[in-house]
């Protein structure tokens, strides 16, 4: 059984959410195959899995998303003030 790095939790097949910036836009892809932590919700994804979203990375832009999303922006100032 593999251990997470992080806090040693049995790690178990599932899937995570990446978010990735790339520029000033922001790409989301869900369900990622990966072995996640039970303990901690840490996610590894396997080498395969990662070069195949690389590729995807490489030529996103035509590719049409699944959906958009508005997401709120914040900045430190105005979070814990200044």
């Amino acid at each position: 059984m593999d251990r997470c790095d992080l806090c040693g939790g049995e790690l178990r097949p599932g899937t995570t959410t990446l978010e990735i910036w790339r520029g000033e836009e922001l790409i989301i892809i869900r369900d990622v195959p990966a072995d996640v932590c039970e303990q901690c919700g840490e996610a590894y994804i396997s080498a395969s899995i990662s070069e195949k979203l690389d590729q995807f990375l490489n030529e996103y832009h035509r590719h049409r998303p699944e959906r958009y999303l508005a997401v709120p922006q914040y900045s430190a100032v105005q979070a814990i003030g200044g």
